[in-house]
């Protein structure tokens, strides 16, 4: 059992961010809250910005779909945490540290190590932002309209086994082909929950890119799924690591505190002959600027075929899921420099 009166030290090695964008590839419902409800009029709303009336995924939901499937994919007993809401957590039996206890279950658990578990102050290392229209959704491709979202409407009709008397309902969804950008970021910490980061770091990442490919290939986003609401498509940046550099201690010795930096100075008749062969080279560069008139079509064309470039090198800078886990191998070694070789946690 940790001494409460001991010094704790918390330490930040880094980042690894996991982001890019999703498509809705059926129309998405991720349910808001309706004011009213008009006769003939929506049952069921997406949510939206209160501000700009856009919908968008609140990483909430991103993050409790992940968190389920992971949980699900585990098999590990599970707790009543309300009436009738069953999870992967565990409460405080204060045996503190002890290994039958709750507190060194949920260090151990690969679900709460990553998202959390309060009840026995393990903090959740992963962020999960709310996905937004992307611009390209928002002003070329038509899903806002005189600042109004463009949304669907779909009916459906429960019907009654006996009687055959239908019960309609109508449900908002985001239309098909939408995209929202979005982004998560893993922390690597290392303090008394996660003393070694770097040795489940890999392990971790690989446990939310698996669950993002479930979400995409089995499962979906969203309220309905068995009902064809919800399929996403992820298109994903790869992977974006930040590794802290540690802060150097002084050495005592001032001179190798401070180095200066200098330029290099150049024999006389060197630079001469540099600069001489320099401007010969620009006299004799055909893009060397003119004083002829310029072609304004020529010109036009060139943005044109410079912005197709731009949109294809785009495209090609995503990845597919599993070309992005096979990238997480190797990914703990940027950080093992970075940590402390005897890290004082209690």
């Amino acid at each position: 059992m940790s001494d409460p009166k001991q010094p704790k030290t918390i330490k930040l090695l880094g980042y690894v961010k996991i982001y890019g964008e999703i498509e809705a590839v059926t129309g998405l419902h991720i349910g808001g809250t309706a004011d009213a409800i008009d006769k003939g009029g929506i049952d069921s709303p997406v949510i939206k910005n209160p501000i700009t009336n856009e919908p968008y995924i609140p990483g909430s939901s991103l993050r409790g779909r992940m968190r389920c499937l992971l949980e699900k994919k585990n098999g590990r007993p599970l707790t009543e945490m309300a009436t009738g809401i069953w999870m992967e957590m565990y409460k405080d039996d204060g045996k503190g540290n002890a290994d039958d206890g709750n507190k060194k279950k949920a260090k151990d658990s690969e679900v709460c190590r990553v998202f959390g578990n309060a009840h026995t102050g393990l903090p959740s290392i992963l962020i999960v932002r709310d996905a937004l229209y992307t611009e390209k959704t928002k002003k070329d491709d038509g899903y806002i309209e005189s600042d109004l979202p463009v949304t669907e409407a779909k009916m459906e009709i429960a019907v009654d086994r006996i009687t055959a008397q239908a019960l309609p309902r109508t449900i908002e969804r985001v239309p098909s082909g939408a995209r929202f950008n979005f982004s998560m970021v893993y922390r690597v910490l290392q303090d008394e929950n996660h003393p070694n980061p770097t040795d489940i770091l890999e392990k971790d990442l690989k446990n939310i890119l698996d669950a993002l490919k479930d979400i995409e290939e089995f499962d979906g986003l969203g309220g309905n799924t068995a009902r064809g609401h919800g399929q996403v498509k992820f298109h994903l940046k790869p992977l974006q690591v930040r590794a802290l550099e540690p802060k150097q201690q002084p050495s005592g010795n001032a001179d190798a505190d401070a180095v200066e930096q200098s330029p290099v100075q150049l024999p006389d008749n060197v630079a001469e002959q540099q600069n001489a062969q320099q401007s010969e080279d620009l006299e004799n560069n055909s893009d060397y600027p003119s004083e002829q008139p310029v072609d304004s079509a020529g010109e036009q064309d060139s943005a044109e075929a410079q912005e197709n470039v731009e949109s294809r090198s785009d495209k090609e800078n995503f990845r597919d899921l599993e070309e992005l886990i096979n990238s997480v191998d190797g990914i703990a070694k940027r950080f093992k420099d970075t940590s402390p070789s005897d890290p004082s946690t209690t």
